[in-house]
């Protein structure tokens, strides 16, 4: 089942599935690093992972937006600018303390965030991209 649904952009649909898919991923290792069953250098390739995907995902919503001439385009870029910041913020936090929870504490809220952005922006962005291309066949 979807987290949800914007049958419209069927691409952005899957991209954000994928996304929770790491996300989990990324928390279990982090509670298996933490009982010895997993190494550090595990858990790493998987927070790279996300990162990868996180800016990939976020490069093409934006290229697609570009092309559409959205025009809320300027503020749908910056939530995604000052998710990666946070983002960021939490790796850089987590290398300088030595402490997974520096990092697992942004991967377990970011499923909200996600969901409220996707209601709250990428909803809208989907609806109007699915009718630009609608048009554009």
């Amino acid at each position: 089942m979807a987290l949800v649904y914007i049958e419209q952009v069927e691409e952005m649909q899957q991209t954000h599935e994928d996304e929770i898919k790491i996300l989990n991923a990324i928390d279990n290792l982090a509670i298996s690093y933490d009982r010895g069953e997993a190494t550090l250098e595990e858990l790493e390739q998987k927070i790279q992972e996300y990162v990868k995907h996180v800016h990939k995902h976020f490069a093409n919503e934006e290229r697609l937006m570009k092309k559409y001439d959205f025009p809320s385009y300027d503020m749908h870029k910056t939530a995604h600018d000052m998710f990666l910041e946070e983002l960021n913020q939490a790796i850089k936090n987590w290398k300088n303390y030595k402490k997974v929870s520096k990092i697992t504490d942004f991967i377990r809220r970011s499923p909200e965030w996600i969901v409220l952005h996707i209601n709250t922006v990428d909803y809208p962005t989907a609806n109007y991209l699915a009718k630009k291309m609608a048009n554009s066949n």
